[in-house]
């Protein structure tokens, strides 16, 4: 039993890095991309061509689409979850489990939407605004990235039907280290006015 969890946490963590460094070393380039166009048209009067077009149309796609696959694997999207903690436990797991259906079937829509489109946008030759710059593969991060998300939020579905007891909003690896930190904070100025007031209480002496 150990030795499977200790499988699955070791191919979840290689599925976040085959996510998590393309779109870090892809920030990186385009932060140095930006940066050298700027160079270029400040100092030298010659701008790197289809900066602006490669920025909208890749990288920022790019970016955009594999943090909401990275941030659905962590857990870390944002949760409102006033109502559901008053939800009676026995009935969580059926209402946790109806909300993630429900948002597979969007996401599910915006896949089958974002395919049509992409293959429009081949079909045309698809360039980025008035530029040369080919566009139309960009196109095919939407369906892939809902997709992905289909997938996971049936997953999430499933294992929250299997799995009531654990906390679904509330990651091991994102959430979780937040709390901790703040945990700490609180401890570090809990320490910090008790020795305030054993300094007061010296001063009055």
């Amino acid at each position: 039993m150990a030795e499977n969890a200790t499988q699955s946490k070791v191919a979840s963590r290689g599925f976040e890095l085959l996510i998590e460094v393309p779109a870090v070393l892809i920030t990186f380039l385009m932060m140095l991309h930006v940066t050298a166009n700027a160079v270029m048209r400040t100092w030298f009067d010659s701008p790197i061509d289809n900066t602006l077009e490669m920025v909208e149309y890749w990288y920022l796609p790019l970016v955009a689409f594999l943090g909401f696959i990275a941030a659905q694997h962590r857990g870390q999207h944002i949760a409102a979850d006033l109502v559901f903690e008053m939800l009676p436990a026995v009935t969580k797991r059926f209402v946790l489990a109806f909300v993630f259906v429900l948002c597979s079937v969007v996401v599910a829509g915006f896949a089958w939407f974002g395919w049509g489109e992409a293959m429009h946008a081949k079909e045309i030759g698809k360039t980025a605004g008035v530029s040369d710059l080919i566009a139309w593969p960009a196109y095919f991060l939407v369906p892939l990235a809902f997709g992905s998300l289909t997938i996971q939020f049936l997953v999430a579905a499933w294992r929250a039907l299997l799995h009531p007891e654990q906390d679904h909003f509330v990651s091991d690896v994102g959430d979780a280290a937040v709390l901790d930190a703040l945990a700490s904070d609180e401890a570090t100025r809990d320490d910090a006015v008790r020795l305030g007031h054993s300094h007061k209480a010296g001063g009055d002496r």
